[in-house]
């Protein structure tokens, strides 16, 4: 933990094309046209008010958390960039003040802590003057545990970021269900605090308030200050935004756009009063579409004030599927119909956004006393493509950097996301590999395949189940307590059949392993096939674990996965990605004992490596397909027996590994090899791979073998 170092770098690069909308006919649709036929209306010219209304956000793109605040405390907005720039669990948080063209922006240094010091995949952000300085704060939700949390302040000077400082801890806060995560001034003074939306299940919100002291919080309690019911709210089909909406002054309120059936939005909006939050209007809302208009899952949602009346609007950014958008007004002051209909105030062209996954930050970039947006995307290794939407008054300016857009992608795949269920927990199951289990059954949809060395030095294999459906899965075998290091980086649910009691045990009591399905027979989730002898024909599918999880107390919770480096899918280059020192490997031997030792052999043409199991080729038994991974990771460690966890029937000791920690290992992508050192400070992290260089060794997209051994073994390849 260090303070903020400050460093100055140079204005960024930026190529710009530049849109101006022209003002059409001021007139307003009575109601909203999904095809745009309603008359449009730009934004009327107001006067320019003597103090904006502060206007913050926060929006998550790719790896990087996006904040806009005026954290100098000058009246203007900046943009504050956090990221983890080596993937060491360090952070840096860069600003970006807008140049005097009002287009472009400079950006500089303002804090950099040392590796090992943050996890940027374990905070949730929010952006408030918690010290009543007149400049905003930085607030994160951090996650240290399945049910401990804290909140974390970086205290903003005007020109650097003091590094967290804990302002308030609770060993019974689930940072899963906590939502979301805003700054908001409920009291009737101007006093920030942190409101928080909070899931529990069968669709029950609360919302918790955290008022500020100027160097802590008080949390309100579990109860919150507002409680929806059972049966009425579920935050998945939120889009919040924090601001005034139906008054000029006073205390903020809570907007929440919801889906409702038959793709109509309801906007709700929450205003507080000594007895907590009460809706404006109830659960009839103060705005409607009709059905069939608005698909949430193609918005992202902010709020300002963008017409110049003191009252915030929402503007959205709804994206369409060739990754054009376009900017959405929802003014106050015509009870949020939008401007000019679902045509919007501003549009981009296509490639410019994500599906459901670009980010949208508001402020007064310039200082000229309108609200602005930006919309954000990803773009490779870490970097953020803008596209500033600068408010002219009748109308916006887009200026867009030139980063190329890389949309969002499987964690553990690196291949498109295309709209799939990132945020549905992957499942771990443990599958026998004696040679009377082979062929394996659902193998070849796996994400991830560990495999492992058990008591007697055989192996047995894990398969990470995420981006695909396999159907059947099998054979489902006992729970190793090896296992238990790997699953937490995954939030994944841990699924064997039975175990040794003193594994068990352990498990049962480790709160990092907070999910797993034990389908031992008669606990109703396997079944025995015909085919094969006991205990290798012990199956399950698919959608029976899918049923076990939904049954278990949040076991469908939505989880954030930790995410594998991979290259760009268009990138095919052999030698990036710290690839550049590699050797020639077309094949590659895993030494494993007699019976178990397997190979790999390249194919060009595919870009995959057939796996060998004791020299017969690896195919997935449900449907014959041959299995073809992308990469191999080998991760060479300290590999101990113990008899800490109990014997095997026929009297072996269990094994146990150092999988925290740094070490030695291999990476065999596109036919070649680099050696590594791993690296990995906690239990909740993923592999991050280096060559001597520095350079992260990265992975090409699709299926990864991990093969965990001994650091004292040799890897052939050829």
């Amino acid at each position: 933990m260090t303070p903020a170092t400050q460093a100055r770098v140079p204005p960024a690069a930026v190529a710009v094309v530049t849109l101006i909308l022209a003002a059409c006919a001021p007139a307003v649709p009575t109601t909203p046209d999904v095809g745009g036929g309603a008359a449009q209306q730009s934004i009327a010219p107001t006067p320019v008010p003597a103090k904006l209304p502060p206007a913050r956000s926060v929006s998550v793109v790719g790896s990087t958390v996006v904040a806009s605040g005026d954290f100098r405390g000058s009246g203007k907005s900046q943009l504050a960039l956090l990221q983890d720039p080596t993937g060491d669990l360090s952070l840096r948080i860069t600003v970006r003040d807008a140049n005097s063209d009002g287009d472009t922006f400079s950006e500089s240094t303002w804090l950099t802590a040392p590796p090992g010091s943050f996890a940027l995949s374990r905070a949730k952000f929010a952006v408030a003057d918690v010290n009543f300085d007149g400049k905003a704060d930085l607030v994160a939700l951090y996650k240290d545990g399945d049910s401990a949390a804290r909140l974390l302040v970086f205290r903003s000077t005007g020109t650097s970021f003091a590094f967290a400082e804990a302002w308030w801890r609770s060993e019974d806060y689930s940072w899963s269900r906590a939502r979301n995560v805003f700054g908001a001034s409920i009291s009737g003074v101007e006093h920030d605090g942190v409101l928080v939306t909070y899931q529990y299940d069968d669709a029950q919100m609360r919302v918790h308030s955290f008022e500020s002291t100027g160097s802590s919080f008080v949390y309100g309690g579990s109860q919150g200050i507002f409680d929806s019911g059972k049966g009425q709210f579920d935050t998945a089909r939120a889009r919040f935004a924090v601001g005034r909406f139906t008054r000029t002054g006073g205390p903020q309120q809570l907007a929440a756009f919801y889906q409702l059936p038959n793709a109509k939005a309801r906007l709700l909006v929450f205003d507080p009063t000594s007895n907590g939050l009460v809706l404006v209007n109830g659960w009839n809302g103060v705005y409607e579409t009709n059905e069939g208009e608005y698909d949430l899952a193609r918005a992202t949602i902010a709020a300002a004030d963008a017409t110049g009346d003191s009252k915030d609007d929402l503007l959205a950014l709804y994206a369409a599927p060739d990754g054009s958008a376009r900017l959405q007004l929802f003014d106050a002051a015509t009870s949020f119909r939008p401007v000019s209909g679902w045509t919007g105030v501003a549009s981009l062209p296509p490639s410019s956004v994500c599906l459901a996954a670009t980010g949208l930050v508001v402020g007064n970039w310039n200082g000229e006393g309108r609200a602005d947006a930006a919309a954000l995307v990803g773009a490779d290794e870490g970097k953020v493509r803008q596209h500033l939407l600068r408010n002219m008054g009748t109308g916006f300016k887009l200026t867009s950097s030139a980063e190329e857009t890389l949309c969002p992608r499987w964690p553990l795949t690196g291949l498109p996301l295309n709209g799939g269920p990132v945020s549905r927990r992957p499942l771990y199951v443990k599958i026998d590999n004696n040679a009377h289990a082979r062929p394996h059954y659902g193998i070849g949809k796996a994400d991830q395949v560990y495999e492992w060395l058990v008591e007697g030095l055989t192996t047995r294999l894990a398969a990470v189940f995420h981006s695909q459906e396999p159907g059947i899965i099998g054979s489902v075998r006992s729970a190793r307590i090896t296992d238990a290091p790997i699953v937490p980086s995954l939030g994944a649910a841990f699924v064997y059949s039975g175990g040794g009691p003193e594994e068990l045990m352990r498990l049962n009591y480790d709160d990092t392993v907070h999910r797993y399905i034990d389908l031992r027979p008669g606990y109703g989730w396997g079944y025995r096939v015909p085919f094969r002898e006991a205990p290798y024909n012990y199956f399950t599918t698919y959608q029976a674990l899918r049923d076990a999880l939904a049954a278990a107390p949040g076991g469908d919770q939505p989880v954030d996965v930790a995410a594998w480096n991979f290259l760009p899918p268009s990138n095919t280059d052999p030698l990036a990605g710290g690839f550049a020192a590699s050797v020639a490997a077309g094949t590659v031997t895993i030494p494993y004992r007699a019976g178990f030792g397997v190979r790999y052999q390249y194919d060009p043409a595919s870009r995959t490596y057939a796996r060998y199991d004791d020299g017969v080729r690896e195919v997935d038994g449900a449907n014959g397909e041959a299995v073809a991974a992308r990469d191999i990771v080998v991760i060479q460690t300290e590999v101990h027996f113990t008899d800490a966890f109990g014997f095997d029937p026929a009297g072996n000791p269990k094994l146990d590994m150092q999988l925290t920690g740094t070490g030695k290992g291999v990476v065999f992508r596109d036919g070649r090899r680099q050696d590594v050192t791993w690296s990995r400070p906690d239990i909740f992290d993923v592999f991050t791979l280096r060559t001597a260089a520095g350079e992260v060794a990265r992975l090409s997209p699709g299926q990864t073998w991990i093969h965990i051994v001994p650091n004292d073994w040799s890897i052939p390849s050829q």
